[in-house]
C-alpha cells in the first residue's frame, strides 16, 4: 500500500542514556514508541564519555521496531528528526568519523581550558557575543580539551561537532546543525544566528571545521541508501534538521509564543521561556539559546537538581513508602507528598536550599551545598518533605525573576517530565510563582517536539503553528495561584534567599 491517505512522522529524542524513537500520525496521535539504552562511561572523575556510533544504532534500531506497527507500509513515513542531547562534542576525521569518545553534556574536564580562555575575554563579554555563560559544560571548551591533552587527536581532526549533528550525518550524509544545538557550542551569536567571529578568533576554532547552519525544520534531503536500508526507512524519507533537546522538549510542550516558559521536571530542571527576540541577562542567570522553531528564541537555565532531590530524599527517608510501592499500594513520592500537603505554605520557617550538586540559581555557584535552615522540635519529617519541594520552586522564582530582567513578560508554566506528575508540587510552584500552570497530556515531550519538526520538513503540516496544533494537547485541569498563600510564600522566599546570602561565604571557604 502507498500510505499517501495516512502519513506518518519519527521524532527520535537522542538522550544520554538512551534514545527513544516515536512514530506518529500526522494528526499528532502516538503511534508506537521504542526506547533503545546505550552506556556511558565515567573514566575519570568529572569526565562522562560515550561512543557516538551508539545514538545512530539506537535510532536505527528503534526506527526499524516502530515501522512494524505502520499498516501502510514505510512509504507512509514522510519524515524523520532528532531532538539530540546538547552540550556534547564529537570530534572527527574528514569523513564526520569520530576519532575518540564523544564527551557528553556532563563532561566538566575543560575546567582549566574555560579558565584560560577568561584570561582573554571577559566572562561577560563572553555572554554579550554568544548568550551563553564562559563554563566549562559549553562543549567549544572539550575541544579546546582535545587540543591542549591530546594533540595527536587534534591534529587529524577536521570537523566539530554536536551529537545532533552526528546523527544527521550518519542519517542524510549531511554536515549541517540547527541554530540550537550550534549554539551549545557557544560559538553562535544568537542575534544574527551566525558564527561568532569574536569567540571565534579567541578560541582559534577554524569556522570551517564547523557544520553548516540551518533551521530545525529544514529539510536536508531524504535518508542515504544505506540508512534506509539498515533501519527499514523508505528512501524517499524526508530528514529534518532537528534540534537540541530542551528546545525539542519545549516545542512538543507548545511552548513557542512569548512568555510562555516550559519548566522540565527531571533529575534537573531546566527552565526555558520562549521568546520573540533574542535577550540578555544582565545576572547571567539565564542564557539565551536560538529555539527550534526558528521564529523564536529561548531564555533558558539549564537547570537546577531538583527532582534528584526529591528521589534523594525518598530514599534516604521514605522506607516505609517504598516498600508500600512495592507491595502495589501507591506511588512513594505519593505517600511521601500527601503528609506534607496538611503542612502550611513556608513550612512553618524550615527552608530547603536545593543546592546539592551545586547552584545554579539564585546563581551558578558549583561550591554551594544543599541545606535545611530553620529545623526545630515541632518539625516532622512531612515539614522537611514540604521544605524540598519549596526549595525547588524558590529556586525556579529565581529564574523567572532573571527572564523578567531581561524584559521578557512570563505569562504562563507548562510542566513536563517525571516531576509534572505532582499535583501538590504542581500548586507550591503556582503559588511561589504567581503563575497559571498547565500539564501536556504527555508529558515526555522530546520525541513530540522532534516528530514537528519532521511533519514541517516533509510538509506533513505547514508551519510549526499548525504542527503543535495537531501534536500537543493539554490536561483539562489547571492550577492557578492562591491568593490566601501569598504573603506566606513572599515571606518565605524572602528567607530563603537571605538564607543563600547568609551562606554563600561559608560556600566559598569550602
Amino acid at each position: 500500500m502507498s500510505g499517501v491517505g495516512h502519513p506518518y512522522v519519527i521524532g527520535c529524542d537522542v538522550g544520554s542514556q538512551g534514545t527513544n524513537v516515536a512514530l506518529y500520525s500526522a494528526e499528532g496521535d502516538l503511534v508506537a514508541s521504542a526506547y533503545e539504552e546505550y552506556p556511558l562511561s565515567f573514566p575519570r572523575p568529572g569526565w562522562a564519555e560515550q561512543d557516538a556510533d551508539a545514538w545512530p544504532a539506537a535510532v536505527i534500531a528503534g526506527v526499524r521496531r516502530v515501522l512494524a506497527e505502520v499498516p501502510e507500509g514505510p512509504s507512509a513515513v514522510k519524515g524523520l528528526s532528532f531532538g539530540s542531547q546538547l552540550d556534547g562534542m564529537v570530534v572527527c576525521d574528514g569523513e564526520g568519523n569520530a576519532l575518540r569518545p564523544a564527551m557528553i553534556w556532563m563532561d566538566r574536564r575543560a575546567e582549566a581550558q574555560a579558565a584560560a580562555l577568561a584570561q582573554r575575554i571577559a566572562p561577560a563579554e563572553f555572554y554579550r557575543h554568544v548568550g551563553a555563560n564562559l563554563d566549562s559544560s559549553h562543549a567549544v571548551f572539550k575541544a579546546l580539551w582535545v587540543r591542549d591533552e591530546e594533540p595527536e587527536v587534534f591534529a587529524r581532526a577536521e570537523r566539530f561537532m554536536p551529537p545532533g549533528s552526528y546523527v544527521l550525518r550518519k542519517a542524510t550524509g549531511v554536515l549541517a546543525v540547527d541554530y540550537s544545538n550550534a549554539s551549545s557550542l557557544a560559538l553562535l551569536d544568537p542575534r544574527t544566528r551566525t558564527w561568532s567571529p569574536h569567540v571565534l578568533a579567541a578560541t582559534g576554532i577554524d569556522p570551517a571545521t564547523l557544520p553548516e547552519l540551518a533551521a530545525g525544520t529544514a529539510s536536508v534531503g531524504t535518508v542515504t541508501p544505506a540508512f534506509a536500508e539498515a533501519s527499514g526507512l523508505d528512501p524517499g524519507t524526508v530528514v529534518a534538521v532537528g534540534c537540541g533537546d530542551e528546545m525539542a522538549a519545549t516545542l512538543g510542550a507548545g511552548v513557542f509564543s512569548p512568555g510562555e516558559v516550559c519548566d522540565v521536571v527531571g533529575t534537573a530542571e531546566p527552565v526555558c521561556a520562549a521568546s520573540e527576540a533574542p535577550r540578555e541577562d544582565p545576572t547571567m542567570l539565564v542564557e539565551c539559546h536560538p529555539h527550534a522553531d526558528p521564529d523564536a528564541w529561548l531564555l533558558e537555565n539549564p537547570g537546577f537538581v531538583s527532582g534528584g532531590n526529591l528521589r534523594w530524599w525518598r530514599d534516604h527517608f521514605g522506607a516505609a513508602e517504598r516498600e508500600a510501592e512495592g507491595r502495589g499500594d501507591g506511588d512513594a513520592y505519593d505517600l511521601l507528598s500527601a503528609p506534607a500537603a496538611e503542612v502550611p505554605p513556608g513550612s512553618e520557617g524550615l527552608v530547603f536550599l536545593p543546592c546539592m550538586q551545586g547552584a545554579m540559581a539564585p546563581e551558578w555557584n558549583g561550591a554551594a551545598r544543599g541545606v535545611f535552615y530553620g529545623l526545630t522540635l515541632a518539625h516532622t519529617r512531612a515539614h522537611m518533605t514540604r521544605a524540598v519541594l519549596e526549595g525547588s520552586a524558590f529556586a525556579l522564582r529565581d529564574i523567572l525573576e532573571a527572564m523578567r530582567n531581561a524584559g521578557l513578560e512570563v505569562r504562563r508554566l507548562t510542566i513536563v517530565g517525571g516531576g509534572a506528575k505532582g499535583a501538590l508540587w504542581r500548586q507550591i510552584k503556582s503559588d511561589v510563582t504567581g503563575l497559571p500552570i498547565r500539564v501536556p497530556r504527555s508529558v515526555e515531550t522530546t520525541a513530540t517536539g522532534a516528530a514537528i519538526l519532521a511533519a514541517v520538513a516533509s510538509g506533513v503540516h505547514g508551519s510549526v503553528a499548525d504542527a503543535v496544533e495537531a501534536f500537543v494537547a493539554y490536561r483539562p485541569e489547571e492550577h492557578e495561584p492562591d491568593p490566601a498563600n501569598r504573603e506566606a510564600y513572599e515571606e518565605a522566599y524572602r528567607r530563603y534567599r537571605d538564607v543563600y546570602a547568609a551562606l554563600k561565604p561559608v560556600f566559598e571557604r569550602g
